[in-house]
């Protein structure tokens, strides 16, 4: 994607990655142990991880927020199984189920924000109806912006939208409005100003190129949200 907020945001989620701390990684290695037993049960699903558990700064009482890819048979006309589906009921039920098991005693929610059909998005890139299909952005969108678990699943998809310059073109200025929107939802100022307090309290330097990249992304930001149009 051109030089804009999505990338802005990605230079600095990798630089505070750096910093992971324990509970990220046994949340990361809890959530792949989960999507692994749903294979075998005979369910593929896989997980883009949101918060902060994508940047890494986790404390034991972190809330994660992910997005559910699911392959579902039941509905592979829809983008997104509703919220009766059988299968999409009983995988959300068992991922947290298993998370919060193996990573007793600590408490914490599991927030799903979205869910996409990995089915559908097979049948769209197969009949090469993509252009305009939000389902298809808001996946290659959540690729870029969190954190995957069982990446294999769904990553061919990702990588033959971007061979799509039609695709991609369309996909930018959505995709930057989409950012500055999450963002804002989520308090994003508050949760920087949060990371930089837990990786100072650890006694960690905080280096000034990440403190300068945290800045330019910040103004970048609000210079962007300046130039959307409101109502």
């Amino acid at each position: 994607m051109a030089q804009n907020i999505v990338e802005r945001y990605l230079v600095l989620k990798n630089k505070y990655r750096n910093y992971d701390t324990k509970y990220a990684l046994k949340r990361m290695q809890a959530f792949r142990l989960a999507t692994q037993e749903l294979s075998r049960k005979g369910y593929e699903v896989a997980l883009e991880i949101l918060g902060s558990i994508n940047f890494g700064i986790v404390e034991p009482t972190s809330d994660v927020d992910c997005i559910l890819f699911i392959e579902c048979d039941l509905h592979k006309d829809h983008s997104n199984c509703p919220p009766h589906c059988a299968n999409l009921t009983f995988v959300k039920q068992e991922i947290s189920k298993f998370v919060l098991k193996r990573l007793q005693p600590e408490t914490f929610n599991i927030d799903y924000l979205d869910s996409i059909n990995l089915k559908y998005v097979e049948e769209r890139i197969r009949i090469e109806q993509v252009l305009g299909d939000e389902a298809l952005y808001c996946l290659l969108f959540y690729r870029n912006i969190g954190r995957p678990v069982n990446r294999p699943l769904f990553i061919h998809y990702c990588d033959e939208l971007e061979e799509n310059p039609d695709f991609l073109q369309e996909i930018i200025p959505w995709a930057s409005e989409a950012l500055i929107g999450y963002l804002h939802t989520n308090q994003h100022i508050l949760s920087f100003n949060k990371y930089n307090e837990r990786i100072l309290s650890k006694g960690l330097h905080l280096p000034e190129g990440l403190q300068q990249e945290l800045n330019e992304y910040l103004n970048a930001n609000q210079s962007n949200q300046n130039d959307l149009p409101h109502n």
